[in-house]
């Protein structure tokens, strides 16, 4: 019966030390998680206070932040190009009052009806092929027509209907 006892008494004491150490962890990972929210607002303070700088400062700086500043700026105006890339190929222009995007050329936005302010044409006739499936003009070089979907053939270079204009004299 003392072994029964025993044998009682350790799974008891076992239990006891998993149940402790199963709450340690529980508030061991509450804490880290605690830590990982302070973290993150001290890395959003970072970057507050970087952009802050920037902004402050972005002609003016220390030399020590120059480079990075430089880096920063160049970065923003890549990135306001390619958003204007992307406008000319959606054929879209963004609405100065409201921000919508409407169809370039318009004279009202569609959204809040301010004035448009005029855009220019960036394709012209020349820079056009029509699709033979659909009839839709699309960008030279474009591999697909955008309307359809279908893939575009490709005029022949000069210098390959050159070659074919002697082959046919020949």
């Amino acid at each position: 019966m003392a072994f029964f006892d025993n044998l009682g008494k350790r799974a008891l004491e076992t239990s006891a030390k998993a149940v402790q150490k199963a709450q340690e962890l529980s508030e061991i990972s509450r804490i880290n998680s605690l830590i990982s929210g302070e973290e993150k607002k001290i890395n959003t303070t970072y970057y507050q206070i970087g952009k802050l700088y920037v902004a402050m400062h972005g002609s003016d700086g220390e030399k020590d932040f120059s480079g990075m500043v430089a880096s920063i700026l160049e970065g923003e105006n890549r990135i306001d190009e390619y958003r204007r890339q992307i406008q000319i190929i959606k054929g879209v222009q963004h609405c100065e009052k409201c921000g919508a995007e409407v169809p370039r050329g318009v004279a009202f936005c569609s959204s809040c009806g301010a004035p448009m302010p005029k855009v220019e044409k960036t394709t012209s006739i020349e820079d056009t092929v029509r699709c033979e499936s659909c009839g839709a003009m699309v960008k030279r070089g474009m591999r697909f027509c955008t309307s359809c979907g279908k893939p575009m053939t490709l005029p022949a270079a000069p210098e390959e209907q050159a070659e074919e204009k002697t082959a046919e004299k020949v």
